[in-house]
């Protein structure tokens, strides 16, 4: 798998390379909402991610071909305990963040219509890390006492869907861009918010999950013409 994802980085710097007739970059606001299988595993919860993308236009084609790197939080918690360090009753505070990293290449296709709006259609292919977080201070603004990553996995990721690109000005170069695409993973262990379970003695016991993620992700992006 870190094989697979090293040859994803070097495809999108090569693809970053290319000189074609202009570029594409921008930074994107998504939202993840589960479905299928993966809905039934982990509810209706909410999995808010933020992107940045770069994208090359193939001279005298439609096509562009780039790269996307993004950050999801997929749930965070909150606990306290004064069980954490043994002859002490203080309370301490555990926050326990789920997160995830991904990198993938995009190709889009999105003629140019003469009409201003640009729709677009596009696949991505890349890899995908999950891990969480956990850090235990006596309170929110000290220096974290212990931290340490509890639960993480790798995985393959695929992205399909489309959107527009509608200009901000006439003629002008930046775009608001609406998009939904549909994101789909292999098998991986993860925690959800739910997935820590403290004892009356503070041991903690994670009810780690297996599943695939699959989520409906509309966003909204705010992209500039190079």
């Amino acid at each position: 798998m870190k094989r697979f994802v090293y040859t994803l980085i070097l495809f999108s710097i090569v693809s970053f390379s290319v000189r074609g007739q202009d570029g594409i970059a921008g930074i994107n606001f998504n939202a993840g909402f589960p479905v299928g299988s993966f809905q039934s595993e982990v509810g209706n919860q909410f999995f808010p991610s933020i992107s940045l993308n770069y994208l090359h236009k193939l001279s005298n084609t439609p096509i562009y071909v780039g790269g996307e790197f993004g950050y999801m939080l997929y749930g965070t918690a909150v606990e306290r305990s004064n069980n954490i360090i043994n002859g002490t009753d203080q309370n301490f505070r555990i926050r326990r963040n789920n997160n995830a990293v991904n990198l993938s290449a995009v190709v889009r296709l999105m003629p140019d219509f003469g009409i201003g709006v640009k729709p677009f259609v596009e696949g991505q292919l890349g890899g995908i890390h999950t891990y969480t977080r956990s850090k235990v201070r006596e309170n929110r603004l000290t220096e974290p006492l212990s931290s340490g990553t509890e639960v993480y996995d790798w995985s393959y990721l695929y992205q399909l869907g489309g959107g527009i690109m509608v200009p901000l000005e006439k003629k002008g170069d930046v775009f608001l861009e609406l998009r939904v695409n549909y994101l789909q993973t292999g098998p991986m262990n993860f925690l959800t918010s739910r997935d820590a379970l403290y004892d009356d003695f503070g041991s903690v016991t994670l009810n780690t999950r297996n599943a695939a993620f699959q989520l409906l992700s509309p966003s909204l992006a705010i992209k500039i013409l190079l």
